[in-house]
């Protein structure tokens, strides 16, 4: 065969191999879902980020930590507290679920709204039924409702079934926080592991 000939078939092949190759790609490999496809699973996220304000509390170790701990991968956090008869166990219990799902799993913080009862070592006697990995937060009153305000989540007391007993009511969403240390968006409730699963590969493509 002559030799230009031949370079010209291989050439044509190379070019092919590329077309096919480029093809399969954009049909095949995995893309981030589109914002009614988000919201059909229960994620609304915000066109633009928010800051999240700076704040200062310990986590389940006694550690410091603030905005900065947030940074640097994504981050699941649910406000909640340890003697939460319901939502929260079910919650940390799907959220559990979702990570052995997720190619990178986020960090999963449980915010305490019950900062008066639940310290750092109940917290992480609490958290490791759930999850080894998850994490705690509380700290002063005042920190906490100033995040919570920030991320647009409400809690509040509530007498209990016994005097001088109270429980906390408080939001069932998941705030999701970018690898920038910024508010995305939330997940709202009843939460299925399928459905975080598919939302956090997503916004982490």
């Amino acid at each position: 065969m002559d030799k230009n000939v031949r370079n010209t078939l291989i050439w044509i092949s190379g070019f092919i191999a590329l077309i096919l190759g480029l093809f399969l790609y954009n049909f095949l490999a995995p893309k981030q879902l589109t914002e009614m496809q988000y919201q059909e699973l229960g994620y609304f996220g915000f066109t633009e980020r928010r800051e999240i304000r700076p704040f200062q509390l310990v986590d389940q170790d006694g550690d410091s930590v603030g905005l900065s701990s947030l940074k640097g991968r994504w981050s699941l956090l649910f406000f909640g507290f340890t003697y939460c008869p319901d939502i929260c166990p079910t919650t940390l219990g799907v959220l559990n679920q979702a990570m052995k799902k997720i190619e990178t799993p986020p960090s999963v913080i449980l915010v305490s709204v019950d900062p008066e009862r639940d310290t750092p070592s109940l917290l992480k006697q609490y958290l490791v039924s759930f999850n080894p990995s998850f994490k705690g937060y509380t700290g002063e009153f005042d920190q906490i409702v100033g995040l919570a305000t920030n991320v647009n989540v409400a809690f509040g007391k509530v007498p209990g079934p016994q005097p001088g007993t109270y429980l906390v009511d408080h939001s069932a969403s998941i705030v999701v926080v970018s690898p920038e240390g910024k508010y995305a968006g939330f997940i709202k409730a009843p939460h299925q592991a399928e459905k975080i699963a598919t939302i956090i590969n997503s916004l982490q493509r």
